[in-house]
């Protein structure tokens, strides 16, 4: 309830103020990838992901917009290697006990689905012929985890995937981004869209509550890092 008063009061202003109200439908595949901020925690590989969401365009006059709106975050996440091992995934149902000891070197895999509440402004050009184009900046993201998976590879021990990690990952997370792309224009009131977007998280994605072998406390910043392509209609 808090989480939709805090978009109402942002949107507000903006759907008393617009001269038109656009909706788009956005899809499209894209690559995420996690970093850390402790210099013993290196990315370690990337995971092809994909998002959708529809969202409302709020436009002040014929180049200026507030957006909002709705969507889904499937297959998030990347590969953190961790130089110390131990008892790093303290909170996971991990799917055996002999998972609770990694050794040095081991790699932890991460995969999230999400529920998105995005909005932001944009910005976009006069037309040239029928295409336009747009900056969408800054935009911002309330992201609430649903499903959180993840692997481990550390040797000796064998590799394992699946294994339940939602204890382990924040439910809440706050993102920022930005995007570039065009619009052709196809009817009136109809144009298709496609573009780049670039999102990374503001709030730790990982829990830290794991312990390394020698007893200190892994307390890192997880950060969740995204590069999407956009494709979709405005109508």
């Amino acid at each position: 309830m808090k989480i939709l008063k805090l978009i109402i009061t942002i949107l507000l202003p903006g759907m008393l103020m617009c001269q038109e109200i656009k909706f788009s439908v956005l899809t499209g595949p894209g690559i995420s990838w996690i970093a850390s901020n402790d210099n013993q925690i290196s990315s370690s590989g990337f995971k092809l992901a994909y998002k959708a969401h529809v969202q409302a365009e709020y436009w002040f006059n014929d180049r200026y917009a507030a957006t909002g709106g709705i969507g889904l975050s499937l297959g998030q996440g990347g590969h953190l290697e961790f130089l110390k091992g131990g008892d790093l995934w303290k909170e996971a149902e991990l799917s055996d006990t002999k998972y609770k000891n990694l050794p040095d070197n081991a790699t932890l895999g991460y995969r999230m689905n999400y529920i998105d509440i995005p909005f932001g402004f944009k910005l976009r050009t006069n037309e040239f012929g029928k295409f336009r184009f747009y900056v969408h900046a800054p935009e911002f993201s309330i992201s609430l985890r649903t499903r959180a998976r993840g692997s481990i590879e550390a040797a000796p021990l064998p590799d394992t995937e699946g294994e339940d990690i939602r204890k382990m990952v924040s439910f809440f997370g706050l993102f920022y981004g930005i995007g570039l792309g065009g619009e052709m224009r196809i009817s009136e009131d109809v144009s298709l869209v496609g573009g780049l977007r670039f999102y990374q998280s503001f709030t730790d994605i990982t829990d830290d509550s794991g312990r390394y072998t020698d007893g200190k406390r892994e307390d890192s910043k997880g950060i969740l890092s995204s590069l999407d392509l956009r494709f979709g209609v405005i109508f």
